[in-house]
């Protein structure tokens, strides 16, 4: 009472308001893992045969497995081989860069080089090694390797000038490595020959008649695959079968009458070249080799003769006998090369062959190869000798048996001489 009259405001009650639950909201489902999986990626290495690799691996949204599964271009692989074609030198610079001797083994090396021009069978070396390329491309292990495709620095076609009486030879220079090649048989110079090698043949393209009534070993060995291929083809139940295996029959049996009525050049014992088919006997061109022709090859300032022996492969060149190849590295195999680098020089004499082919004649090879070359225009290397080791050593002299020495007889009295009849005692 005395508050209100004293004007005091009486107190006021305050309810508190709570705020409403607020009502949970429903937890969002998790989005579906997206069927497209973005994904890129890049790896290079190299192939067992020098071959760089660059792949590249990528995905794409697609349609349903069902459609995909039956479209060829849903699941690819994309092979692209890019290569360099290399240019051919022509210039004495380029070719001293590889052996610094050469102007010194061959003096007249300026005045050649200026009549000299890049043969058209480097190009067609070079096309050929584009068409196996372009052939193996589906099969990565056939393809030539990238040392293989790089083996030749240059063919040149030279005519040095006249300097002397004698007509100069023509000149084929052929710049390369050097692989091995180890086939051919004889059994009358050579009876027992190495064919270890995963390439053997025991025929050579440079061939003449047999001389000797040793049999070649080899024939056995193909009569006995032509045996097997007869009873192969009697079996066979397609036409392509049978085909491939009558082609087989008539190869050997030409390998056989070959083998029977010829005798070839040895690899490990003879010193000869192997030309690739791309550049062999072409009749319209004279600075085309044949089987023969001969040949010197130069490393360092060292000149080995030899003669133009084997026809190989249409896309490889820079290939020699092993007989060569161990005389300039003893480690040479057929398997192990003795130069890998382009330092090798094969200066071929076109036309020079000799005919009918008869067997090595070393020393008269020697003397072809050094009067060609004089005939060139002179050289200061080493003209290297071969040592003919298919030549039995001479069988050595016995040695004389000593006479019997004489023996003091029981009596003490001297034995009688052999010759000589015993004397009677007195």
């Amino acid at each position: 009472m005395l508050l209100a009259l004293a004007g005091c405001r009486p107190p006021v009650h305050v309810t508190e308001e709570v705020a409403p639950t607020p009502t949970p909201l429903p937890a969002p489902e998790p989005s579906p893992t997206p069927l497209y999986v973005p994904y890129k990626r890049l790896d290079a290495g190299r192939l067992f045969n020098g071959i760089t690799l660059e792949t590249s691996f990528a995905t794409e949204p697609g349609g349903p497995a069902a459609a995909e599964v039956s479209s060829s271009s849903s699941y690819t692989l994309q092979l692209a081989l890019r290569v360099r074609i290399p240019r051919a030198v022509s210039s004495q610079d380029a070719l001293t860069a590889l052996n610094p001797a050469l102007p010194v083994v061959f003096p007249e090396l300026p005045q050649w080089i200026k009549a000299a021009r890049v043969s058209p069978f480097y190009e067609r070396l070079y096309r050929h090694k584009v068409n196996s390329l372009q052939r193996d491309l589906l099969h990565l292990d056939q393809l030539l390797t990238r040392h293989d495709f790089y083996d030749c620095e240059t063919i040149l076609e030279i005519q040095p000038p006249v300097t002397g009486t004698a007509p100069a030879p023509k000149i084929l220079w052929i710049q390369s490595d050097m692989d091995v090649d180890s086939d051919g048989s004889d059994s009358d110079r050579v009876p027992n020959v190495d064919a270890n090698s995963q390439t053997f043949q025991p025929l050579t393209s440079y061939k003449w008649t047999k001389r000797g009534k040793n049999p070649n070993p080899f024939a056995a060995e193909k009569e006995a695959r032509l045996l097997q291929l007869q009873g192969n083809l009697a079996l066979a139940t397609s036409t392509a079968q049978r085909q491939s295996i009558k082609s087989a029959i008539e190869e050997a049996r030409y390998e056989i009458n070959q083998l029977r009525i010829n005798s070839f050049l040895v690899g490990a014992a003879d010193p000869y070249i192997v030309v690739p088919g791309c550049v062999f006997r072409q009749a319209d061109d004279a600075f085309s080799p044949g089987l023969g022709d001969y040949c010197a090859v130069v490393y360092g300032n060292t000149i080995y003769p030899a003669i133009v022996g084997d026809v190989g492969p249409l896309n490889k060149i820079g290939e020699a006998s092993l007989r060569i190849a161990q005389q300039l590295n003893p480690l040479a195999t057929s398997e192990n090369r003795p130069v890998s680098a382009l330092k090798i020089a094969y200066l071929v004499f076109p036309g020079t062959a000799e005919k009918p082919w008869s067997p090595p004649d070393l020393n008269h090879w020697h003397d072809r190869v050094d009067t060609l070359l004089k005939n060139a225009g002179g050289y200061t290397g080493q003209l290297f000798a071969w040592k003919d080791i298919t030549v039995p050593p001479p069988t050595p002299t016995p040695s004389p048996t000593p006479a019997p020495t004489a023996k003091p007889s029981p009596s003490g009295t001297a034995a009688a001489s052999p010759s000589q009849p015993a004397k009677s005692g007195s």
